[in-house]
């Protein structure tokens, strides 16, 4: 699939519905890679037009996913969706952040540095350096800890290291604490990002490298 979910706007003869959401303890849309490697979608959105056909959808979202897995390698499971008081929530789990880009025709990349380089991510930029909790000033919030930008040789010197790579404009949560972050990307927690507002980026898709361990 070239766009992501594009098949949910055909089912509901609307405008684009969905664009990922978080787990039980998240509210923003987010797209979350797991420690084995899956990635997990979660989609809450408005469903309250009368036009709106919560059976149709449901039929349409099995139909596409059945389809896709029939004719590639990958699997993709729709771990729920339903329509519940005008909202409606969809969450899809892909085996890898491969399989998550195949299928929604986004770039996405989860590995180690190395192997990031190996498929021609460059690195060759600055990256925000993130603080732990250890370093937040008392009463500050945790984009306060913030510490300046270092060049990238800093970043693919550290083995430790773990990297998850993906164009997008909604919140990004992955499985370890955040070390660096590049360009145009706000931390919104210990785990969790989401592109810059401020100079409009979050307008559209951006590429987000987000370094963890």
């Amino acid at each position: 699939m070239k766009k992501r979910l594009a098949f949910l706007c055909a089912a509901s003869a609307a405008a684009a519905l969905f664009s990922g959401c978080g787990g039980a303890d998240v509210t923003e849309s987010t797209v979350e890679l797991k420690k084995n490697g899956r990635i997990v979608e979660y989609t809450v959105e408005d469903f309250s037009e009368s036009y709106y056909d919560s059976g149709e959808l449901q039929s349409y979202i099995d139909s596409a996913v059945e389809e896709w897995t029939g004719a590639n390698e990958g699997s993709v499971r729709v771990k729920r969706s339903e329509v519940e008081d005008g909202t409606a929530y969809l969450t899809i789990q892909y085996d890898s952040a491969e399989t998550f880009s195949d299928f929604n025709g986004i770039e996405c990349f989860s590995g180690s540095i190395v192997q990031a380089q190996a498929e021609g991510y460059d690195f060759d930029m600055d990256f925000v350096q993130v603080g732990g909790e250890e370093d937040e000033p008392e009463g500050s919030s945790l984009e306060a800890a913030i510490q300046p930008v270092v060049p990238g040789e800093t970043v693919t010197g550290d083995d430790e290291l773990k990297v998850l790579i993906i164009r997008s404009h909604v919140d990004v949560r992955v499985p370890g604490e955040i070390a660096y972050v590049s360009d145009h990307v706000n931390v919104e927690g210990g785990d969790t990002v989401r592109a810059d507002e401020d100079d409009g980026s979050a307008e559209h898709d951006v590429l987000l490298y987000v370094l963890y361990k």
